[in-house]
Order: structure tokens, then C-alpha cells, then sequence
């Protein structure tokens, strides 16, 4: 069953960095792990979104190339990821190169959003062979699809 006109609309960002692997972070409000990612604002394209929502919660301004990968549907409990009420959400999902070197690890106040500004995110890899623990089924899902990309991707230029 697909999600319908009401589904709140979020972008994930899918940034991978020149080995393949993908930007993921803790999220300490909801003791799991995530990929960067939030909701688009009314008149906001998706594309706009993924952007802003990747510099508010690691605080990396990207403004390479986005490859589109898909939409995904998804049903959020109350209580998950900050949300009060049950609802739907359609996923815009993003494959993103990371324009250059970044660390192994770093920390990231975000800001942006009432349920997360003052949030310390801890970021690390993920590496194409890693098994993902501590995420949630949608974002197991959509680090599906961007490893799936990556393996069909061309070598980076980087």
C-alpha cells in the first residue's frame, strides 16, 4: 500500500565518501543510529531540502552533484525519532559524493529543528561490508538502495 497526498515529505541525504562508504551519526534522543535527515518545508524541493538537512545536522554545505534514488514510503509510530502523532512518510532519498576528504569521525551540534537543535550527532562511516547495527527498518532500507548505487556508480574523480 502506498502512502498518500498526506504523507509528510522528508529528504535523507546518502553522502558517500570516496571509498564508498556512507555518512551515518547517533542520535542520542533516540539512542540509534541515522542517516541525515528531516523534513521538506512547505515550497522546499527536495533537492533543496536534502541539502539543508545534511548542513543543520553535520554541519558539511554540499553543493556537488545529487543523484536521485527513488522515494520510499514509510509508516512512523508516535514516540519514534521525536514524533508526537502516528503518520506517513514519503522518503526522498539522495546519493551524495562527499566533495573531498572528511574525518574518520567527528561531532556536530544540529540546529534547524525544535526536536534536535543543541543535539550532539556523532558521525562515522559506514563501509560498503559493514552490517548496519542500531537503525531503524527505514534507514536499513534506504542504506540498502545507496549501497546498491554506490556498486553501480563510475569511479570517483576525487
Amino acid at each position: 500500500m502506498s502512502t498518500n497526498a498526506a504523507a509528510i515529505p522528508k529528504a535523507c541525504a546518502c553522502l558517500v565518501d570516496a571509498k564508498g562508504r556512507l555518512l551515518v551519526f547517533y542520535q542520542p534522543a533516540d539512542d540509534g543510529m541515522q542517516l541525515p535527515k528531516g523534513t521538506i518545508e512547505p515550497g522546499e524541493s527536495p533537492e533543496d531540502a536534502v541539502r539543508r538537512e545534511l548542513l543543520e545536522e553535520s554541519g558539511i554545505h554540499f553543493t556537488g552533484e545529487l543523484v536521485p534514488l527513488g522515494t520510499m514510503d514509510r509508516h512512523c509510530e508516535a514516540g519514534i525519532e521525536g514524533n508526537k502523532h502516528r503518520h506517513a512518510q514519503l522518503w526522498h532519498l539522495y546519493l551524495m559524493r562527499a566533495q573531498g576528504p572528511l574525518p574518520e569521525t567527528f561531532e556536530h551540534v544540529a540546529h534547524g529543528s525544535p526536536e534536535e537543535d543543541g543535539l550532539v550527532f556523532s558521525f562515522s562511516w559506514l563501509a560498503q561490508d559493514q552490517e548496519p547495527v542500531g537503525f531503524a527498518k527505514p534507514y536499513l532500507q534506504a542504506i540498502a538502495r545507496a549501497r546498491e548505487a554506490v556498486r553501480t556508480l563510475p569511479p570517483s574523480s576525487d
